[in-house]
């Protein structure tokens, strides 16, 4: 397998326990191209809410016989350890991280970036930068709150985003010139 620039994480939970991840997706790029695609249903080892359920359509009998996210762990962590991860918004890290510390494990160590923040910048007069407004926008085939649909519709974005601001990966990391610094610029 050729090793992503990139890899873009996005799970589904049972219930407003961000630790209940029932459903996990990745996606990895290499120069653009998708050289990845994981998708698994998890155990959540917790309650189902209708909630939810009325989000994603995951139900308890769908996840009977998975794997739970301690047996994960390891497969995840050599997914995402050690690379440039992508989540649409901080709630993907924070369940995992919240994941991690329910089963005791140690966490997940990658370099994050928001998507939603690489959005509000390469397309700041959009009404707003969810994943679905996003997918419209950029006409991405997209299933919303499927983990694996909504991992690949993320990384689009990210690459999109690269094509229209000419930034690269490592780009991202750095914050935007402030408005003074842009006017100075300018002269």
């Amino acid at each position: 397998m050729i090793s992503p620039d990139f890899v873009v994480i996005d799970v589904e939970t049972a219930c407003s326990r961000t630790s209940s991840i029932c459903q996990i997706g990745i996606v990895g790029y290499a120069a653009g191209v998708e050289v990845l695609a994981y998708e698994t249903l998890v155990d959540p080892c917790d309650e189902f809410s209708g909630f939810n359920i009325g989000i994603h359509g995951i139900r308890p009998e769908h996840v009977l016989g998975k794997p739970t996210f301690a047996m994960l762990h390891p497969e995840l962590a050599g997914h995402l350890g050690g690379r440039v991860t992508v989540a649409h918004s901080g709630f993907d890290k924070g369940a995992l991280g919240r994941a991690c510390e329910r089963d005791a494990l140690p966490p997940i160590a990658a370099r994050w970036l928001d998507s939603v923040t690489i959005a509000r910048r390469a397309w700041p007069d959009l009404p707003n930068h969810k994943l679905n407004t996003l997918a419209a926008f950029l006409e991405l085939e997209h299933h919303h709150h499927d983990a694996l649909s909504d991992a690949r519709a993320a990384g689009q974005v990210v690459l999109r985003a690269m094509a229209e601001t000419g930034l690269g990966l490592a780009d991202w990391f750095t914050p935007p010139p402030s408005a003074r610094a842009r006017a100075r610029a300018k002269g």
